[in-house]
Order: C-alpha cells, then structure tokens, then sequence
C-alpha cells in the first residue's frame, strides 16, 4: 500500500502546485475564444476547485486501501461498486447528449459546459477505477503496473479537464496538445488496467475470458478504424468507455466470470 500512496501523494503535490502556481486563475479564458463563456467567474470560485479537485487526489488512496487491500469483500463493498460504476455509466452517457454526438465530442462539449465536463472527469475516473480494483481483488489478482496505470491515467484526467480545447484549428498549440495527450493517457492506461487482468485470464486458457478479451480489444479496434474513416465525434469517443463499463460490469456483478471457490486469496497487508 505504501508504494500507492507515494504515487499519489507526488501526482497531488506536482497536480497542487501546477494548478496554484502555473494554471493561477482563469490561464485559458483569452487564449481560447471557444468558451462561450469564463470557466471561472471569479477568482474564489477557481481557488474553491483547486481544493475540491486537490481533494479528491487524496480519496484515490483510501479507493486502493479499502477495495484493492481489503480483508474480506462485503456488500457494502459490492454496493459502492455498482453504484460508481451504474453512475459513472449513465453520466458519461447522459453529458454526450447534450449537444448533437455526431458534431461534438466531450471536449467541445466542455467548451460550453466546463462544469459539468469536471464532473464528467470525476465519474468516469473514480468509477473505472473502482470497479478496477473490485476486479482484482473479486478474482484475487495482484498486479502493481495496472494499479499504476489507472492512477496515473485518471490523475492525467484532471489536466484534461483544467486545459479547454483549444478546437482543431490550433491543434499544434502547447494548450491543445496537453489536452489530448492527458486524455490519450486516461484513455489508454485506464484500458491498460483492464486489458492487463483480461491477458492474465487468457494465459489461464479461460474461454469465457478470451472471448471477453477478443469482443473488448474488437471494440478499441472498431473505434481506430471509424476515427479514420469517419472521424472524431462524440459516439466513437464514448465506445471504449461503454466497453469498459461492460466489461466491468460482467466481471464484478454477474455470476458469468465468479472465481473457482478456493482461490480467493490476496494479500491484505498495507
């Protein structure tokens, strides 16, 4: 547990004096003439989500501690899980409504709706990372790197969100760049903690979990192909993110993928 608080601990104080001392208030309010209006109306509202934001870092830990290191899962456990997730599913999917999903992404949709795109951050993140770690440690598995890969993708999340778009036209702008490369690195460590448990119960030779795995790395294929053939939109963004949510939802709360009785087993010491 220790090597997981360090981890976060560092994101928090890098993410805290980035966000006080580079970001100050209000950095992209001119630079991007898309926001239909200020994100920050007024400098105690930014300082207000600095240590909303700040805080939530801190929550990332005690997920890992009381999930991933936990003696015994309950029902309390199981409830909290479905809940995030049940949430987490049906906000990303609500916010891509919005606006037109064949036009806007969740980015350009952030434009006009920054608050609510800040939400968007926190559900999506803390409800695939949850239900990540439930997934461990329903199956017993222990494995540092997807731990490490989930935080530092949802922790790159919220860089995603402190930076608007800067829209296509001024794709080489270091603004427009940190946006996608922080939702790049969400999207593809976030896929990695769940792609890294799919490969190890593929090694197993379980056919439930290589059909699993095939359909869920077929969806993250499909998404390539349309973003090359058809382009970016709202809908071929969203695909991977129901994938996972699926995904997880299969393993942590239906009887298809229960471990065999005898090997639940996981080290429980922080």
């Amino acid at each position: 547990m220790k090597k997981y608080r360090i981890l976060w601990y560092v994101m928090t104080a890098i993410y805290t004096v980035w966000m006080l001392d580079f970001m100050r208030y209000n950095t992209y309010t001119v630079a991007n003439t898309l926001l239909e209006k200020e994100m920050y109306p007024s400098k105690l509202i930014y300082y207000v989500w600095v240590i909303v934001s700040v805080s939530i870092f801190f929550i990332y830990p005690e997920f890992i501690q009381r999930i991933y290191y936990a003696k015994k899962l309950t029902k309390a456990n199981k409830i909290f899980n479905i809940i995030t997730l049940v949430i987490g599913c049906v906000y990303i999917t609500a916010y891509g409504f919005l606006k037109n999903p064949l036009e806007y992404t969740a980015s350009m949709m952030g434009l006009f709706y920054p608050w609510l795109f800040k939400l968007w951050c926190v559900f999506s993140g803390i409800s695939i990372f949850t239900n990540t770690l439930y997934m461990y440690r329903k199956n017993s598995y222990e494995n540092t790197a997807g731990i490490f890969c989930a935080s530092i993708g949802c922790a790159a999340l919220f860089v995603t969100v402190n930076v608007p778009s800067a829209g296509e036209d001024l794709v080489m702008t270091l603004q427009c760049l940190s946006h996608w490369s922080t939702a790049l690195i969400f999207a593809v460590l976030g896929a990695a903690g769940i792609v890294i448990f799919l490969v190890h119960k593929c090694m197993e030779k379980d056919k439930r979990y290589i059909s699993l795995t095939v359909a869920f790395v077929g969806v993250l294929a499909l998404m390539l192909v349309l973003l090359v053939t058809v382009g970016k939109n709202g809908l071929i963004e969203n695909l991977p993110m129901w994938a996972a949510y699926i995904v997880l939802f299969l393993i942590n709360f239906t009887a298809l993928f229960d471990a065999e009785k005898g090997k639940m087993y996981i080290k429980t010491k922080a």
